[in-house]
């Protein structure tokens, strides 16, 4: 077995599952977003009220945009949205 494999069995089961389903959560650190998600395809940082957050964007449009937040080194909130998929959907096609 391997050194990520020995780690990710140490954390606790919720986190655990959300890396094998490839999923961010919050109260993960950046070594387990890593480990579920891969690296971001963006980092954009920011201080508001004398908090600094980062976000990790990952996915691009057209498709699936995960934003992952930090404070600190604790993920903070996950959000998802999708980018780029709008306009209209061709009408199934008739049979022959």
């Amino acid at each position: 077995r391997s050194a990520t494999e020995q780690f990710v069995e140490t954390l606790p089961e919720p986190i655990q599952a959300a890396i094998k389903e490839q999923r961010a959560v919050e109260g993960m650190d950046r070594e387990m977003v890593l480990l579920a998600l891969g690296r971001p395809k963006n980092k954009v940082r920011e201080s508001k009220d004398g908090i600094e957050t980062e976000d990790w964007i990952f996915g691009e449009p057209p498709g699936k945009i995960t934003f992952v937040t930090f404070e600190g080194s604790k993920v903070v909130r996950v959000k998802e949205s999708y980018a780029g998929l709008g306009g209209t959907v061709m009408p199934p096609l008739e049979p022959r």
